[in-house]
């Protein structure tokens, strides 16, 4: 005779007992019209701070170019150049996209959440990195700070006599 390596089942299908409700359960917690006040507010508490975290995105990368400008060196060649163009052009095309960049968290259905402190944000670190690439492009001597960069729009003088 061979084993049994199979259970019937069917016998507890027929009998439905009611099971107790597991610890921490609250049926009364558990109502369509609260949960969705709070997913509601899960939703707009977990929107804002995405919208932190994409605030927040354009100074991290500022150590880093910080570190590359200094490898590059203060001299002018190419590198330093592209290095600086890079520090100056990635900050600006952050400042022209605002509005695209919160685009998706603001365009959600449900609950308005206020992005006007983390756009202030960006900004301000978009900001600084420009003012980094203007300081770096002062140290490399190619900002006209000094009154000898603007000796050609300088008449030149006349003199009232000549020796011989």
């Amino acid at each position: 005779m061979s084993p049994k390596v199979y259970a019937d089942l069917t016998s507890l299908a027929k009998t439905k007992t009611k099971l107790a409700n597991p610890p921490g359960f609250n049926p009364q917690s558990s109502s369509t019209s609260n949960a969705s006040t709070h997913q509601r507010a899960d939703d707009s508490a977990l929107r804002a701070s995405k919208a932190w975290e994409i605030a927040i995105a354009p100074g991290k990368s500022l150590p880093m170019q910080a570190f590359m400008a200094w490898m590059s060196g203060t001299s002018v060649s190419i590198f330093s150049i592209l290095i600086t163009g890079m520090i100056l052009m990635t900050p600006a095309k952050g400042l022209l996209s605002v509005q695209q960049t919160f685009a998706p968290i603001e365009r959600v259905k449900g609950a308005k959440v206020d992005l006007s402190m983390q756009k202030l944000v960006f900004v301000a670190i978009n900001v600084a990195g420009i003012l980094f690439g203007i300081y770096r492009l002062s140290i490399m001597g190619l900002l006209p700070t000094t009154t000898s960069d603007w000796l050609a729009f300088i008449p030149a003088k006349q003199h009232l006599e000549h020796s011989v």
